[in-house]
């Protein structure tokens, strides 16, 4: 049963409030106050959905209920009940957060109208509240992955610069997750409820770039037929991300940097500048330094950056880390595709750790997708990641010595024997609704060898069957 929303009317005309109780008594738990300090002391008590309140009350003025709304109650739109001759005060009333106003003598209709949409705008406000929080989780230091000395070491970094509101510098090779640390930064920080803008330096034509960051007139140039604000002017409160920030021009640098150290923003075309309050992060794959030497980025943005510079190690500096990386990998991609795959077999995981992950943490993340989508069992084998091309070659796979290639040669073959045989298994099993009698005869087995090749593997009818049914 859906409850009724809650509603406090709060007039001193008997008339009104017994309008108010004809017209919404049915479809809303309804409760009324005659004075403005009784409807203060209700709001300020209980729980309320919305609450109308008239302007003019014979103690204190809707205005002054209206001025305690945010800090008492601000989950509470309040609607404002006005005579016509204080229409004046009405729009007042609005700039000051009021949700809406009423005229008297209004009609059921326009209560009606007016009290529905003050509520479907308080469940969008909730919907997205909730929404900011869900990703304001998702993205907090908290929930980065990693446990080796480098990636506490990052977090720690994370935890200290998001409270400075400082610029900050984002270096390492592609892939080793700088606009998550970006993310983690502007959500770990003050500015977590307002807007975080990425823009890939990059991925803009450089006769564009102008225009997307700093924004443009009507009539700026050919094809600038409204005005348009920049990626700036959105991040406005919150945090912008530069990606690839050495891509900019020298011209475009400079611009950038008349923007950070003055706090406003002119648009291409305009003649005045808008202020704007925004926190800048910037990122690069590129060593900034050489091309300081090269003449090829300036030295005094790089220096406004380099406030607190925070280099991201690759993946091959910390891999400890990455049976908790594939796993979490496996668990995102799994439940993705609707496969229960439990884990990597050991001699998957050792050949995913010997790996030189030139691609870092983004190269692992594509490998297990891959192997997500090749693996029809419970399990990721060393078989599966031969089937992955462009995994990368893992460090120490070639041997020394005779005995050392006599060795690996004997492992592998058992691997991939292990592997195809598991892999015959499970789907004779499948093609015979796991009746083990029918899979052995389908196949030519003896029927004691085909369960032999299962206790060999450690796989049993019961277990099978109920990973397939929590799968789906």
């Amino acid at each position: 049963m859906t409850t009724k929303a809650r509603i406090l009317v709060v007039d001193d005309d008997s008339l009104v409030r017994r309008s108010c109780e004809r017209i919404l008594g049915e479809d809303y738990d309804v409760k009324f106050a005659g004075n403005g300090r009784e409807g203060l002391a209700s709001l300020e008590t209980e729980s309320f959905d919305l609450a109308l309140v008239d302007l003019k009350l014979p103690d204190i003025s809707g205005m002054d209920i209206l001025q305690r709304a945010p800090d008492c109650f601000p989950d509470v739109p309040i609607i404002i009940i006005t005579g016509y001759s204080t229409i004046k005060n009405a729009v007042e009333a609005i700039k000051m957060g009021a949700s809406d106003y009423l005229a008297k003598p209004f009609s059921p209709d326009e209560l009606d109208a007016a009290v529905e949409k003050a509520l479907r705008q308080r469940r969008l406000l909730r919907d997205y509240r909730r929404l900011q929080e869900a990703v304001a989780d998702r993205y907090r230091v908290s929930r980065l992955i990693g446990e080796s000395p480098a990636m506490k070491r990052l977090f720690a970094l994370i935890e200290q610069v998001a409270q400075a509101d400082t610029t900050v510098l984002l270096t390492g090779e592609s892939g080793t997750g700088k606009e998550l640390v970006a993310c983690a930064i502007h959500f770990s920080s003050p500015r977590k409820d307002r807007s975080f803008v990425a823009v890939d330096c990059g991925a803009i034509a450089p006769s564009l770039i102008a225009s997307e960051l700093f924004g443009h007139v009507r009539g700026a140039f050919s094809g600038a037929v409204a005005d348009h604000n920049g990626l700036i002017q959105a991040a406005d409160g919150g945090t912008l991300f530069l990606d690839e920030i050495s891509n900019l021009s020298l011209e475009l640098q400079a611009t950038l940097l008349r923007v950070i150290e003055a706090g406003e923003v002119r648009a291409v075309g305009a003649s005045d500048s808008v202020k704007v309050d925004v926190r800048y992060i910037a990122a690069t794959n590129r060593d900034l330094r050489a091309l300081l030497d090269e003449g090829s980025f300036r030295e005094d943005l790089f220096y406004r950056f380099n406030v607190f510079p925070i280099d991201l190690p690759p993946l091959r500096e910390h891999r400890e880390d990455i049976p908790l990386l594939a796993r979490h990998f496996l668990s995102i991609f799994g439940a993705k595709m609707h496969k229960h795959i439990e884990d990597f077999t050991p001699e998957a995981m050792d050949a995913l750790m010997q790996c030189e992950w030139p691609g870092n943490v983004r190269e692992l993340s594509n490998v297990v997708e891959r192997l997500v989508i090749l693996c029809s069992g419970d399990r990721i084998g060393h078989a599966h990641l031969r089937e992955s091309m462009t995994i990368s070659t893992p460090v120490a796979a070639v041997p020394q010595t005779a005995d050392e290639l006599s060795n690996l040669k004997k492992k592998l073959r058992d691997e991939v024997v292990g592997e195809v045989e598991k892999a015959f298994l499970l789907e004779a099993l499948r093609r015979n609704d796991y009746n083990v009698t029918r899979a052995a005869e389908q196949t030519g087995m003896q029927r004691s060898n085909f369960q032999g090749l299962l206790k060999k593997h450690g796989l049993r009818i019961r277990d099978i069957v109920a990973r397939r049914n929590a799968s789906g």
